[in-house]
């Protein structure tokens, strides 16, 4: 299962190319935004099911806060091994 977790290599852009690196840069900012969203709601959807004690929705929301995690610490691994 190991080998199905790595992401897959993706071809490098020229140096000096900006084009080549501006459709990226905004994709990650995307993705980064979308993905601290989903873990914000995560973590309110967790609040409030602590709070009402209901287990279904604190579940939920606690999935989705680490999923969106998870994400997130992918792109900031990605954005490290591009510098």
């Amino acid at each position: 299962m190991g080998a199905f977790s790595t992401s897959p290599l993706r071809a490098t852009a020229q140096p000096g190319g900006p084009a080549a690196e501006r459709p990226s840069r905004l994709s990650a900012t995307l993705t980064r935004s979308v993905a601290w969203l989903i873990f914000l709601g995560g973590v309110v959807g967790a609040t409030l099911g602590i709070a009402e004690l209901h287990v279904e929705i604190t579940v939920a929301g606690l999935i989705l806060a680490c999923t969106a995690g998870l994400v997130l610490l992918k792109l900031r691994a990605d954005a490290a091994d591009r510098l």
